[in-house]
């Protein structure tokens, strides 16, 4: 289905996000309802209503023009990860995972049984090692220096040993940690080095 919405469809959603409010449910009632009637994924409805809601919070007027009724955000200050949390939370799971323990316990035990809190540790997990792959291998590297065991999630490997003399190793963990726009820009100049 495409991703258009209709000024109808809005007007919709805003009112099943009312309704829930008004009847003490939370606004994943409002998402699944519209998803299952839109033929969306309840994640494009979530995104979609917060992009609209963001909207409608800067120009008030156009909500009440479309007899749209806001419901009172419950959300929390959003809080940033400071780098140490970051980096604690990085180690507690590549330490944890290389002596057997899943990601989710991990985190399981790190958030203390706060839901939200675990959803939250997760995506920051998931963020780091998809698209912070330099820092996460520093943090690696610096626990092989350390002679700390960990898991690589880039070669999906248990590193049990300092990092060795091995140059082929050294150019695999180089590239492992490179994003694709990284990787593609150093193999073009590995061929002009070697044309």
């Amino acid at each position: 289905m495409e991703n258009n919405w209709s000024i109808e469809q809005t007007k919709k959603l805003f009112a099943y996000a009312y309704t829930a409010a008004q009847n003490g449910r939370g606004l994943m009632w409002a998402f699944v309802k519209t998803a299952e009637e839109s033929g969306r994924s309840v994640n494009s409805v979530r995104n979609y209503y917060y992009s609209q809601l963001k909207m409608f919070e800067l120009v008030p007027k156009l909500a009440e023009d479309l007899g749209i009724k806001i419901v009172t955000s419950q959300r929390g200050q959003f809080e940033l990860f400071g780098g140490d949390e970051i980096r604690e939370l990085l180690e507690r799971i590549l330490v944890g995972k290389a002596n057997g323990v899943s990601v989710r316990a991990t985190i399981g035990k790190i958030s203390k049984g706060d839901a939200k809190l675990a959803l939250r540790l997760q995506n920051k997990y998931r963020s780091m090692v998809m698209h912070h792959r330099g820092k996460v291998t520093a943090l690696m590297n610096e626990l092989g220096k350390r002679g700390i065991i960990y898991y690589n999630p880039y070669s999906k490997s248990v590193v049990t040993e300092p990092e060795s003399g091995d140059n082929y190793k050294k150019l695999n963990d180089y590239i492992s940690s490179l994003d694709q726009t990284e990787v593609a820009n150093f193999f073009q100049l590995m061929k002009k080095l070697f044309a």
